[in-house]
């Protein structure tokens, strides 16, 4: 008989072994594998809570919820981040993904939760079909495409007419990092704790600072495994692999194999200094190359005008789909961040 609850620490390597058992479908096969510690993402996204579907002594599902605090029309509002949406091949189809959703659904409404956000990628509509014609929830709206560009780590120091400096976390940054994301939809409500184990780097002018990057390699806690690639990237990379010394490339990735990673958690420059873009991506991934990491990554919203500086650097595309509901059907809620630039972290995902 199948049960449901919350996880423990306890289901630490069931939690594990159903993530490695399970991918995610779409335009891109992928599976993230969260050795050696399941919650350490968790802990990282918000508040969390992991429901699982259990069979006698196996694990056999989850659904976690993490409360994020985010920006929204220049106010500060909570966001229950859904994700890590697993049922085991064996068990699809008999109401075990449903009845997950039912206990995430019996969680949160009780507490006032409002808006929920779930992240899927492009071309995997399974998922959307749990949280449909659900009694006295509205449907999730379609908030836009992200789009995941890796930029492939590079031997050739960037140059720059700039100053850039190695920086570490200050009230200073910390304020200059809110100014930016407030202006997003969900842009995320940063403190120092958000900053933890990133790597920073800053321009100033008059001792200012007018942009700052910060890389986060999460290797410790996710890996992401490509485990099918269409025919024209399987080439791509095989090519590029040939010929990565030559080029002065870092090496591409191999099926089944973790992906070494780097994020650019967060990136924020003065809108007048806009020149700083292609210095500071072009030093991220000679960082990528130096570390043997085969990419820097970013993930930026469609309507987001920071990728037309992008345009001409050489980058792998993969899309992934924005959903959003307001559970008290609270509309003006929705028409906010449709109307703005939504933002997703993408290091966390």
């Amino acid at each position: 008989m199948i049960r449901y609850r919350l996880a423990t620490r306890e289901d630490n390597q069931q939690l594990i072994e159903l993530t490695s058992s399970t991918g995610m479908t779409g335009e891109t096969y992928l599976r993230i594998d969260r050795k050696p510690d399941f919650f350490k993402l968790l802990d990282k996204r918000g508040e969390s809570k992991v429901f699982i579907a259990q069979d006698e002594n196996t694990i056999i599902g989850s659904l976690c919820v993490s409360v994020q605090q985010v920006y929204l029309a220049g106010q500060i509002v909570r966001l229950h981040y859904i994700g890590d949406f697993k049922v085991a091949s064996s068990y699809r189809n008999k109401g075990v993904g449903w009845q997950l959703c039912n206990e995430l659904a019996n969680e949160i409404v009780p507490q006032g939760a409002d808006l929920a956000f779930l992240n899927v990628s492009k071309g995997n509509t399974k998922p959307f079909t749990f949280f449909k014609n659900r009694p006295n929830i509205p449907d999730f709206d379609n908030i836009g495409i992200f789009k995941i560009y890796q930029f492939i780590g590079r031997r050739r120091i960037p140059v720059s007419k700039f100053k850039i400096d190695k920086e570490t976390v200050s009230e200073e940054l910390v304020s200059f990092l809110n100014s930016h994301y407030c202006n997003y939809a969900l842009g995320p409500v940063i403190t120092t704790k958000n900053l933890e184990d990133t790597e920073i780097f800053t321009v100033r002018d008059k001792n200012k600072i007018i942009a700052a990057i910060c890389l986060s390699d999460t290797m410790n806690i996710k890996q992401n495994v490509v485990l099918k690639l269409s025919f024209k990237f399987s080439i791509l990379l095989r090519f590029l692999n040939s010929f990565s010394r030559f080029l002065g490339y870092s090496r591409m990735p191999v099926l089944n194999e973790p992906v070494h990673m780097l994020y650019i958690k967060y990136f924020a420059v003065d809108p007048i200094e806009k020149d700083l873009i292609k210095p500071l991506i072009n030093l991220a991934r000679n960082i990528a190359y130096k570390k043997s990491y085969s990419f820097v990554s970013i993930g930026l919203h469609e309507k987001d005008l920071l990728q037309k500086s992008f345009s001409g650097m050489f980058k792998l595309t993969f899309n992934s789909v924005g959903m959003l509901v307001s559970i008290k059907d609270n509309r003006a809620l929705i028409d906010n961040v449709l109307k703005g630039i939504p933002f997703e972290d993408y290091s966390l995902v």
